[in-house]
């Protein structure tokens, strides 16, 4: 297997269809405006972006709200859900975060403070309800 050739496979579609050389692209490449001055390039991307989903929202607009068209207003819906995305009004998805506060290791759960008065309250009517034991074996008798 040629690594070479399938990491550089569009390069090598590219120099073909236009006659040139790989280093002619790759240089090419260099000199993309993402390289060059990647703000201004992302902003001009975002804004065509924009309006070719503005002519597309057009182009279906008048079939969905007049016709009544089912497709024609779905794409509509996915063309303004795009669109929000492009311009950063929807929260990303999967990233809820939840907070989780541990209480001290050592601190007795209710589960045991529970058991423990339980203990407690059972250890004091068995004493209650067993007699005095003489001190002395020969009172016995």
């Amino acid at each position: 297997m040629d690594h070479n050739n399938i990491v550089n496979k569009r390069v090598q579609r590219i120099a073909r269809d236009h006659g040139c050389t790989m280093d002619e692209v790759n240089a090419a490449l260099d000199h993309h405006p993402i390289e060059l001055d990647r703000d201004t390039f992302l902003k001009r991307t975002l804004a065509l972006e924009l309006v070719e989903l503005d002519e597309l929202q057009h182009a279906f607009r008048e079939k969905a709200l007049v016709d009544r068209d089912v497709a024609s207003g779905t794409l509509m819906v996915k063309i303004a859900e795009r669109r929000a995305t492009l311009l950063g009004l929807n929260p990303p998805l999967g990233h809820a975060v939840q907070v989780i506060q541990h209480e001290p290791l050592d601190k007795p759960t209710s589960t045991q403070r529970i058991r423990a008065v339980l203990d407690e309250l059972m250890d004091k009517r068995t004493s209650e309800l067993q007699p005095d034991e003489p001190d002395d074996p020969d009172k016995l008798n």
